[in-house]
């Protein structure tokens, strides 16, 4: 271990060793994480570069000339200190140690620095003085010195990597045909023909795209008028049917998507997050919300639907202080499409009246601190669409005996869960218990007890509930993903589009993004020039299917709200 306190005088740390009785105490040592080598090295030794578990290495007050290519393989290394060496170029495998937090240059001869410097985005301390730096690098290195600024306000790292060559594009991702085990057809449905593709995706609001989120994008690629371009472009390139957006600011929707989308054949339906009917029309104006684009060639809006969570919470919390205090403050939205297919093809066409589809896109709270807010919004959200499919079933004159399955619907939005959650094992189940440990022991049996005892048609007052279900019998496009968010922080699958069986077969999904490139040319996360949002969009292309058995029937609905 060593200690941070040193002589202002010598260069050299003090070593802190266990002592006899510390041994004999049995207190376990500390881990060997820095080397510190002063002296009359000229050259360092490339072992030292294999220890990935060092999180410091001073090597300062040398004679050191170059430095190993090697030295990006440690990974860990939080401090490198080369200070006073005789240095006069940094190999570009520096930009490797993205958990750089302190570079210390000073007193070398480095008269240029690699813009892969750049690339060190967690950096809070970088000291370059007494190095003869080109007028290029001066005037910027002279502020990045200061040891209060961090990453995001320094002009030299900025600089650095948004002049940074930007690697060429990533091979497209591949179409996929569906073969799932799990998702034979239902024998008592068959085939029409008509087929048609589903695009969600989490565009990430202008307002977050951020250096101080994203420090390792350049400043460049997290401008809208950038992102906007090639999410456009993958728009394009989906050429879905109906495109689910999240995180889309009121003024990027009226100045870009409608306008755009609009131009290529699509209508749509849009709403805000709650928050922005507080605010007024020039804040507002970036607050985000969800879009659900559609080509009115192939679909007609039948009614649109907008389900606010916080107010929902609001007039159903039947007692329950936690819907108040934890559900009702978040101001997340869903909303619906009830979609009257159009463009009818093969046996579609012999029908006796025209399909409808309902599609809803949702937006699921954030913050892993409020998994059962997670958990309760979903849970508010398949409520809100039964009762929404059984007037619908009404409206469309179809058989109210037939249930909630009868209209098929497609379910996208980003969750915000992991697989394996409670809010992706209800929604693929059709239940969960009430005492899901993702309800983190909040009290909620008033409400659930209302949405159980309610859709039967029956008081809940005083009663209890060991589940909760929906009438939905949904299947999870298996898209095989390794992420649908990638950033430095975090990397994993929280975006889905779930659909319910039998009127819907998956024939085709799209693919991941090339892992070989990301790994070849070291992406840290996203955005990224190549990639303008945290999130990648999911494609799928459902068949619409018809019943081959009339006999075909399940649970009738219930009407009551809890």
């Amino acid at each position: 271990m060593y200690s941070k306190k040193s002589d202002a005088t010598d260069h050299r740390r003090s070593v802190t060793f266990q002592s006899r009785e510390d041994v004999a105490a049995g207190k376990p040592c500390s881990p060997w994480a820095a080397i510190e080598l002063h002296g009359k090295v000229r050259q360092l030794n490339k072992a030292i570069c294999c220890q990935k578990f060092l999180t410091a290495l001073f090597i300062s007050h040398n004679r050191l000339t170059t430095l190993p290519r090697d030295i990006g393989n440690l990974s860990n290394l939080e401090v490198l200190d080369v200070s006073s060496n005789i240095l006069e170029e940094l190999p570009k495998e520096i930009g490797d140690l993205i958990s750089l937090k302190e570079l210390h240059l000073k007193h070398n001869k480095l008269k240029t620095l690699p813009y892969e410097l750049g690339r060190l985005f967690l950096l809070k301390r970088l000291s370059t003085d007494g190095n003869p730096l080109n007028s290029e690098f001066n005037s910027l290195a002279m502020d990045a010195s200061m040891s209060q600024q961090a990453i995001c306000g320094g002009k030299l790292l900025t600089y650095l990597l948004d002049n940074l060559q930007v690697a060429p594009k990533p091979p497209q991702r591949l179409r996929v045909p569906y073969n799932k085990a799990s998702t034979k057809p239902d024998t008592s449905f068959i085939g029409s023909g008509e087929l048609f593709k589903v695009m969600s995706y989490n565009v990430l609001s202008d307002k977050y795209a951020t250096r101080q989120a994203y420090g390792y994008c350049p400043s460049w690629a997290l401008l809208w008028n950038f992102r906007r371009d090639l999410i456009f472009q993958e728009i394009q390139q989906s050429n879905a049917d109906i495109i689910s957006l999240q995180e889309v600011e009121a003024e990027q929707f009226n100045i870009f998507f409608q306008p755009k989308l609009n131009g290529l054949g699509y209508d749509h339906i849009y709403n805000q997050k709650s928050r922005a009917k507080t605010m007024g029309e020039s804040e507002g104006k970036s607050v985000d919300g969800c879009a659900i684009f559609f080509k009115r060639a192939r679909f007609r809006l039948i009614q649109r639907y907008l389900m606010e969570f916080s107010h929902l919470a609001t007039a159903q919390h039947n007692g329950d202080t936690a819907m108040l205090n934890r559900v009702m403050p978040k101001d997340n939205i869903a909303i619906a499409a009830l979609l009257e297919v159009k463009s009818l093809s093969g046996q579609l066409r012999s029908a006796p009246s025209p399909p409808d589809i309902l599609v809803a896109n949702a937006h699921i709270t954030w913050d892993p601190k409020f998994c059962d807010v997670k958990l309760i919004q979903t849970v508010i959200l398949m409520r809100e669409l039964e009762i929404i499919m059984d007037d619908a079933i009404l409206e469309r004159q179809r058989n109210p005996a037939l249930g909630v399955r009868q209209i098929p619907l497609v379910l996208c939005g980003d969750l915000n869960s992991l697989p394996g959650s409670g809010v992706v094992n209800y929604l693929a189940s059709g239940e969960v218990p009430t005492n899901h440990p993702d309800f983190l022991e909040h009290e909620y049996g008033g409400y659930l007890a209302s949405v159980h005892y309610g859709r039967q048609g029956e008081p809940s007052k005083g009663k209890t509930t060991t589940k909760i279900a929906h009438n939905f019998k949904l299947s999870e496009v298996q898209f095989d993903l390794p992420f649908t968010n990638r950033t430095h922080e975090f990397t994993g699958v929280i975006d889905y589009i779930f659909h319910t069986t039998g009127f819907l077969q998956v024939r085709e999904v799209l693919g991941p993004p090339d892992e070989q490139w990301l790994k070849e040319h070291k992406v840290i996360g996203f955005p990224h020039p190549h990639f303008p949002s945290d999130h990648i969009p999911l494609c799928t292309e459902f068949e619409l299917c018809i019943k081959s058995n009339p006999a075909y029937s399940v649970r009738p609905p219930s009407r009551s709200r809890p």
